[in-house]
């Protein structure tokens, strides 16, 4: 006669047997099929498209904040935008000053046809590394985007809004997140193309 420990453990190898059961990989592909799917993912699409759309010179109207009690500052700038590396990416140069300092950004923006999100890499005058974020858009158009912040304070998670008004005008929203605050709005970008 089989005990009750018994038969428990019977019916738990049994469980594990068929969940461990894995079924084989698909076969690799050719080397002309990966070649292929590689060019595929690899040709610029209709989001590149309207990104490229994008390039030309930007006036911006900066408001910034430190903190969620802290007063807004404002100040303007300017980038100059430009496809790089065949259309897949659009570089912005941007330039403008922050509490009597000049300072100056580069971000590169695209699409990951792997993924299907948009990207952004920042990197500017006041630190030595990247910043990364990506998202996907919604039914709208707006591009939110997220990623991890690193700096003096630490790292956290951050998010990027980007709202495009057609080919000629945008509006950026920072947010970061600050301790015992959440998520909060701390930078807005309005900007015009000339």
């Amino acid at each position: 006669m089989i005990s009750r420990l018994e038969l428990t453990a019977l019916a738990l190898t049994l469980c594990c047997t068929a969940a461990c059961k894995s079924t084989p990989p698909p076969p690799a592909p050719s080397p002309e099929e990966a070649m292929m799917q590689m060019m595929k993912l690899a040709t610029p699409g209709p989001e590149h498209a309207a990104l490229m759309r994008q390039a030309g010179t930007w006036e911006q109207h900066y408001k910034m904040r430190w903190a969620p009690d802290a007063p807004w500052q404002e100040t303007t700038g300017m980038s100059v935008s430009r496809p790089i590396l065949g259309g897949r990416y659009l570089m912005d140069e941007v330039s403008f000053t922050l509490e009597n300092q000049p300072m100056q950004g580069i971000q590169i923006f695209g699409y990951d046809n792997l993924t299907g999100e948009y990207t952004s890499q920042w990197a500017d005058t006041m630190s030595t590394w990247w910043m990364s974020s990506r998202g996907k858009k919604n039914a709208e158009g707006v591009i939110n985007l997220t990623g991890t912040l690193t700096d003096i304070a630490g790292t956290r998670p951050f998010r990027m809004v980007v709202k495009p008004h057609g080919d000629s005008a945008s509006d950026v929203e920072m947010y970061d997140t600050i301790p015992d605050k959440g998520e909060v709005l701390v930078m807005t970008i309005a900007a015009k193309k000339r």
